[in-house]
């Protein structure tokens, strides 16, 4: 995520991520990548997206280093009822 932006789209798509985890009681750690104190965490980030020709647009979602999706991923899968399988909370 990032704290630091003017892109309405962005800011929105951030909260309804916020609120889809709060609303299903999925615990997350929200890191701002904006934030020069993260620098790792974003440097980790665009490497794992470009090694899956993914484009950096946020939000994108992990379970710890594990790429999981991106906002559009993140919906689809509320819609096809497939949550906690694309977050990787339905491992045994």
């Amino acid at each position: 995520m990032t704290n630091i932006t003017s892109n309405q789209l962005i800011i929105g798509n951030q909260r309804k991520l916020k609120h889809i985890l709060d609303t299903n009681k999925i615990d997350y750690i929200d890191i701002d990548i904006s934030d020069p104190k993260n620098i790792n965490e974003k440097e980790f980030l665009q490497r794992t997206l470009s090694t899956l020709n993914q484009k950096m647009i946020l939000p994108q979602i992990f379970n710890n280093d594990e790429y999981c999706c991106d906002f559009d991923g993140l919906i689809s899968a509320v819609e096809s009822n497939t949550l906690k399988q694309i977050l990787k909370l339905d491992k045994n």
